[in-house]
């Protein structure tokens, strides 16, 4: 499977719209038929806005443009789409969520986040209620947002629920470069597969950024480091951790995920 992962420049204060800019001209640049899956980042329509009201205003202006140029690229591309969005529905409820966007035209948002921050409980925003998979192509997603990154338990219910690729889009904007190293090598492991994290570039490479891709080993496929770029790399959506034959037992030789859960299945 070939990935795009949009680590986008981190705007100024009221430079919003120059960020929604480059990621529309980043989209328009990919070819045709050149890769698989694009992936954005958490809140991509309304990037660098804290206020509100302003916030509103753009998701609903600008942003909504910006959620067509989604469309347009899945289905030019003959790619699925995936971004994380700041969306509001019909009763002006807010959600942050992962959209996907398919080739022939399907558009849905499969995971809402569960652990939310403080300023976006005092926003009013909604959490979601757990792990949630969906599957496009015979291939099994999970997804997470954010700050639901730092709890491993969200994770292992993936690891049960066997997703093949898990999908972290985030902000994690004052986190050290070796701390998301670690901890998305961590989580890889945690839910046995692939794990594709996607975050903005800071203004300076000490803190945020480290768009990755991760191998279920924990061996890092693609690292963006920490400057804004479009990281393309290629997965293999089926592959699994095989672990070594315990000691003593040469049989003992097979997918570390299924060993992990039939170990957890005695004590449940």
């Amino acid at each position: 499977m070939r990935v795009a992962m949009m680590q986008v420049p981190y705007p100024a204060k009221g430079e919003a719209l120059k960020c929604l800019e480059w990621q529309i001209e980043a989209l328009r640049k990919i070819v045709p038929g050149s890769v698989d899956l694009v992936i954005l980042p958490e809140n991509a329509n309304c990037t660098g806005y804290v206020d509100l009201q302003d916030m509103k205003k753009l998701i609903l202006g600008e942003g909504i443009k910006y959620v067509e140029e989604l469309r347009i690229t899945a289905k030019r591309v003959k790619c699925t789409v995936m971004s994380g969005l700041m969306t509001i529905d019909e009763k002006g409820v807010m959600r942050n969520q992962l959209a996907v966007f398919t080739a022939d035209g399907k558009e849905f948002c499969p995971y809402t986040k569960v652990h939310l921050v403080e300023p976006e409980i005092a926003k009013g925003i909604i959490a979601g209620e757990g792990a949630e998979v969906f599957e496009i192509d015979g291939i099994r997603y999970g997804a997470a947002i954010c700050f639901d990154y730092y709890f491993p338990e969200l994770f292992v219910d993936y690891a049960k629920k066997r997703i093949d690729v898990m999908i972290v889009a985030s902000h994690q904007r004052q986190e050290r470069p070796e701390i998301l190293d670690f901890v998305t090598r961590a989580r890889a492991f945690d839910c046995g597969c692939t794990l594709l994290r996607c975050a903005p570039a800071m203004y300076t490479e000490d803190v945020g950024g480290k768009t990755m891709a991760v191998a279920p080993d924990g061996k890092v496929i693609a690292d963006a480091g920490g400057k804004a770029s479009v990281l393309y790399c290629e997965i293999n959506p089926k592959a699994r951790f095989m672990r070594a034959a315990s000691f003593g037992e040469p049989d003992k030789i097979g997918d570390y995920r299924e060993t992990l859960m039939l170990s957890r299945s005695h004590f449940e």
